[in-house]
């Protein structure tokens, strides 16, 4: 199952409409076809959701094509059957799950930044480090959120 959602607000916080996964005058595509983005603009916030199964390897589990810009993303995943899963996402940290003996149940977020000069992908990407056969393949519910940004602040400095 893939779901795209580009989402354009006006009067309310693009994060916080996003994170309660709500759409507003914004276009929903399958995860294979490239969301139509009309202006981009500040405040812009694309959602794409995917199940996919994951190897030993990073396997993309969810991926965004995005309108060159600025963008701070947010991933977060659901693993399942995975002994010591590991997922990232473009420009962010890697997360591991807090145990590696025996096969868990995990959820997993963190964030990036991302300045694209022109259009790109960003992706979760996850993996396990071991792996069962089907039905019991390590699995990962993911959902990638970019929002873009106007301008970032150091709050310490005042640079930009």
């Amino acid at each position: 199952m893939h779901r795209i959602v580009k989402i354009r607000t006006i009067g309310i916080s693009a994060i916080a409409l996003a994170a309660l996964g709500a759409t507003y005058a914004g276009a929903t595509a399958n995860a294979s076809q490239r969301v139509a983005s009309a202006s981009a603009a500040a405040g812009d916030v694309y959602k794409a959701t995917a199940v996919h199964s994951i190897g030993t390897t990073d396997t993309q589990v969810v991926a965004l094509s995005l309108p060159a810009g600025t963008y701070t993303l947010t991933g977060s995943a659901f693993l399942i059957y995975a002994d010591k899963g590991s997922c990232s996402v473009t420009g962010g940290p890697n997360m591991t799950t807090p145990r590696g003996s025996g096969y868990n149940e995990a959820s997993l977020s963190a964030t990036g930044t991302v300045t694209l000069t022109t259009a790109g992908k960003v992706q979760l990407l996850c993996n396990s480090a071991k792996a069962l056969a089907a039905p019991q393949d390590p699995a990962a519910n993911g959902t990638l959120v970019a929002t873009r940004a106007g301008l970032f602040v150091d709050q310490g400095t005042g640079a930009q």
